[in-house]
């Protein structure tokens, strides 16, 4: 069971880490814009992005975590999903409302992005943590999403991906098959329904992609749709939840905490704080930053959840990580670090 020690220590942790985060984005943006002849003004811009861009990364992986400990600590799919658009809601309210006029979506649209990003997606996630391990989500998301709208961008806006992306998407599928063969671990975990999890887990991403892809294209403010999806989605789902939902017996302290995750973390904070690092340094540079999700998720497990990965699981994610980073083309970035040098 969690109780209110582990919340506490998760957020004397996120802020403890943002701290370091952002002298680690002071550092960075030096060697990034440093020889290109940027103003101060540039350079802090830089600074900022990247800090976004790594509070993203982190508030991704508690998500994940805290999803997996909610699903331990008997919340339903239902009851998470209802905390993530709930809170987002609240808290996204002002933002949204102060953009009405901004990004003017039509209902078919709205509806098609609600359909997409809402509660289909909130269910498909949080059944899959009851389902499957911790490293399966973290790797199956962000493949399914990164597959799913570079093959949207390819066959509707006749975009072909990049050979580093090709590249990278290969070792990425390379690195699925090592986790899906991992079936030692898989009953280890006393689970017979590991891939129905991978399913999902791979469903819930290529949804995502595909409601990225449809904010790119119809250029929506990412922040006033993800706001107006989670404002829909609570209301949508309100009745469902209040009489369906099976969280009587649950200690307060274990809500208090699924908000924190659910809606502060993974409804809120990661995608506002994406779209931030977005605007700052640009969505190539910004893209990198899901990357990352899989190594904090996984030690941050090891802590809250207790879960050690098994050698496969390791290889396997490791393998992911680097087509993630291939994909993104971080040798560019390598590059400019060496033109400082």
């Amino acid at each position: 069971m969690v109780d209110n020690g582990i919340l506490a220590r998760s957020v004397a942790t996120c802020v403890h880490t943002l701290r370091t985060l952002k002298a680690c984005a002071k550092v960075a943006s030096m060697s990034l814009a440093g020889t290109s002849g940027l103003q101060a003004g540039k350079r802090k811009a830089v600074a900022v992005g990247i800090l976004w861009g790594l509070v993203a990364a982190l508030a991704w992986s508690g998500y994940n975590v805290g999803s997996r400990l909610g699903r331990l600590d008997g919340l339903s799919p239902t009851d998470m999903s209802m905390l993530r658009f709930g809170v987002a809601a609240l808290l996204l309210v002002p933002f949204v409302a102060s953009r009405r006029n901004g990004h003017p979506l039509g209902w078919l649209r709205l509806l098609c992005l609600v359909a997409l990003a809402g509660p289909l997606f909130g269910l498909l996630i949080n059944t899959a943590f009851g389902l499957a391990p911790l490293s399966h989500a973290v790797v199956l998301t962000a493949g399914g999403t990164m597959v799913s709208a570079t093959a949207l961008s390819w066959g509707l806006d006749r975009k072909s991906p990049p050979l580093f992306r090709s590249v990278g998407m290969a070792i990425l599928i390379a690195g699925l098959l090592v986790i899906a063969s991992d079936q030692e671990a898989q009953e280890a975990r006393a689970s017979g329904h590991v891939w129905l999890g991978d399913l999902c887990f791979a469903a819930g991403g290529a949804l995502w992609g595909t409601f990225t892809y449809l904010l790119g294209r119809w250029k929506v403010d990412p922040l006033a749709g993800i706001g107006h999806v989670s404002v829909l989605s609570a209301l949508a789902f309100l009745p469902f939840f209040l009489v369906w939902h099976t969280g009587d017996a649950i200690p307060a302290g274990i809500w208090l905490s699924q908000a924190f995750y659910q809606g502060v973390l993974g409804g809120c904070l990661a995608p506002v704080a994406f779209a931030k690092a977005v605007s700052h340094i640009g969505a190539s540079e910004a893209a990198l930053f899901p990357a990352l999700v899989p190594s904090g998720a996984l030690l941050l497990a090891i802590p809250l959840l207790g879960e050690w990965p098994s050698a496969s699981e390791n290889a396997g994610v490791f393998i992911c990580t680097a087509g993630l980073l291939t994909a993104f083309n971080i040798l560019r970035f390598l590059r400019k670090d060496r033109s400082v040098l």
